[in-house]
């Protein structure tokens, strides 16, 4: 059953984003776990060896060009961009690689997402066994068939307000060895320390206040979580990795706010 109103509230009619408590933003867990960056300088750097490489051309004073255009800051970049459209094309290469990954992943999370939705309004959260031409879905509904127990809240909202931070989690689920899960979908690869930190973020939070829907009613008391998953469907293998070094992580995530206030 759905609680009392409380001074909680998640805004995103306009796609805002914007968690708040007494009408005041909540810092975003994510933003905060944004501090710690993944090294993404040698991605960028091949993709735009990539570009210039099959382009073919050849640009002699390139680099005097470059030298001086910096010296007049933005201006001149954006003038030599214009002048040579490849070197655009080359600045750019990560930018476009990065969106056009950013659609998949939403699609993909999307799928996720409303497989485990239709499994708690359909089933009491049980896994349910789907045909599905998609892989990686596929992979995720046969491991949750063999491990989940239940499904128990998916896309619900979390605060703190010792933290002043808020969130949406992605998925709760209780598994077949009795271990209550918080996990996340990734389009990344493989699981990094960062996202484990942001779960932890999630958990510290629900742990204040409880879980609640985004108009801010309280749908549950704070639960004990016993681990944290991540879901990274950017690769075919689709590998499950689970963390249990609970303690460390929040930590990790504490120390995340605390530099992103010094930072600001």
């Amino acid at each position: 059953m759905e609680d009392t109103i409380q001074e909680y509230k998640f805004i995103d009619e306009n796609k805002e984003h914007l968690h708040t408590f007494c009408d005041k933003p909540l810092l975003g867990t994510s933003t905060i776990t944004g501090v710690i960056s993944k090294n993404l300088t040698w991605w960028a750097s091949e993709l735009s060896a990539i570009e210039c490489l099959e382009s073919g051309e050849h640009i002699p004073t390139i680099r005097v060009e470059y030298l001086e255009a910096k010296k007049s800051g933005k201006q001149g970049i954006d003038d030599l961009q214009k002048k040579y459209p490849i070197f655009k094309k080359a600045r750019f290469a990560h930018f476009v690689d990065k969106n056009n990954k950013a659609d998949t992943g939403t699609d993909m999370h999307e799928m996720l997402e409303k497989y485990v939705k239709k499994c708690i309004l359909e089933n009491n959260g049980v896994p349910m066994l789907e045909i599905t031409d998609d892989k990686k879905l596929g992979k995720f509904i046969n491991w949750s068939i063999d491990n989940v127990e239940k499904f128990m809240f998916s896309e619900k909202n979390v605060y703190s307000t010792e933290l002043w931070v808020g969130g949406q989690f992605d998925v709760i689920m209780k598994l077949k060895d009795g271990k209550i899960c918080l996990g996340d979908f990734k389009s990344s690869p493989v699981a990094y320390q960062n996202q484990f930190i942001q779960i932890a973020g999630y958990d510290l939070q629900q742990s204040e206040n409880g879980i609640f829907t985004s108009n801010g009613y309280k749908l549950s008391e704070p639960l004990k979580i016993d681990c944290y998953y991540v879901f990274p469907f950017g690769s075919d293998e689709f590998k499950v990795e689970p963390r249990f070094n609970l303690d460390e992580l929040k930590n990790g995530f504490r120390a995340c706010v605390t530099l992103y206030k010094l930072n600001k």
